[in-house]
């Protein structure tokens, strides 16, 4: 399981948290840029200045770090609360949002000895590239270090979404998936659910549908029960991106529905950051109704839709949720 952990903007009551962890020479030692001794003043210089690739690092309303995702990579973690995973994923998360805005490839310098940091890159997908002189402003002198790239698909590679739920496995779809989920989608009573689907379909015409990213829209995840494919959770790309899914009719009126649309809900909101999200769900369709409810989307207007998998088109609602202060 990831460790709760949300990325946000520093806040200026973030100083005094900011400058107990820069009073830790373990951490300011390997930080550049940084004054010695570091005080909540220069805290409070540097969120008032803080770039928007400079995201808090926080557990609850805790702040346990920063990690900043530009032209360049840093990251630091509070003393109390390393080893504990959180810096992996505030790095896939910060790494995720900055590649969807569109980047090519990011750098990092990690200094010659700081091992911890340099695990932590090489997990993320960073590669050596060469070693640099740096002048180092806690230390007082010129340091080694080596340099660091990363590019889009290196880091999509490795960084899939995939989640487990206590009843639940939820990651990419494989074209082995592709009959289980066209068999689930051509069912009568779920394409008449979707817009795209019919149950004359093939597996053919389904496959560019169903076999999409795991990591960026447009996104397709399979969710899993005990190892068999019973539905998928998907975000097509749009603005505002629209939320999807569908479960197979066998296993409806367990939780599944919630169980599933409410993991990958959760984890596209902390990784991608969208400022909104929409679903339409037809208005004979209650149980899908209840699950966006759920999520916190809102009515915003209905309208007539068409359904491939429907003779005529059908009453639905547009539910809308927006970012709220942790988004």
């Amino acid at each position: 399981m990831h460790p709760p952990v949300a990325l946000t903007r520093p806040w200026p009551e973030d100083a005094d948290d900011i400058a107990a962890a820069m009073a830790d020479w373990d951490v300011v030692r390997w930080l550049t840029t940084l004054p010695w001794p570091y005080g909540v003043d220069d805290a409070r210089d540097f969120v008032a200045g803080a770039g928007l690739d400079e995201h808090a690092v926080r557990q609850g309303d805790r702040l346990v770090g920063m990690v900043q995702a530009g032209r360049v990579f840093g990251i630091w973690i509070t003393p109390d609360r390393q080893g504990q995973g959180i810096g992996r994923r505030a790095g896939v998360l910060a790494l995720s949002r900055l590649f969807l805005s569109g980047a090519a490839e990011v750098q990092a310098h990690c200094l010659v000895g700081n091992d911890r940091s340099a695990r932590l890159l090489d997990w993320l997908g960073f590669r050596p590239c060469g070693r640099v002189t740096l002048s180092s402003r806690p230390l007082a002198r010129e340091v080694q270090a080596d340099r660091l790239t990363l590019d889009r698909a290196g880091f999509e590679a490795r960084h899939a979404i995939a989640l487990t739920t206590p009843r639940l496995r939820i990651d990419a779809v494989t074209p082995a998936d592709l009959p289980a989920l066209h068999r689930i989608v051509t069912r009568p009573a779920v394409a008449r659910m979707l817009l795209r689907y019919h149950p004359a379909m093939t597996v053919d015409e389904a496959a560019p549908l169903l076999l999409q990213s795991a990591r960026v829209p447009p996104l397709r995840l399979a969710v899993r029960h005990e190892g068999q494919i019973i539905g998928s959770v998907s975000l097509i790309e749009g603005t505002p991106p629209h939320l999807t899914y569908f479960l197979d009719p066998d296993h409806a009126g367990q939780g599944f529905g919630q169980e599933m649309v409410s993991a990958v809900f959760d984890e596209i909101v902390v990784r991608l950051a969208p400022s909104e999200i929409v679903a339409e769900v037809f208005l004979d369709n209650p149980a899908s109704r209840k699950i966006v409810k759920n999520l916190g989307f809102r009515r915003d207007e209905d309208a007539w839709i068409t359904s491939r998998g429907r003779d005529a088109p059908a009453q639905a609602a547009r539910y809308r949720w927006r970012a709220g202060l942790l988004s």
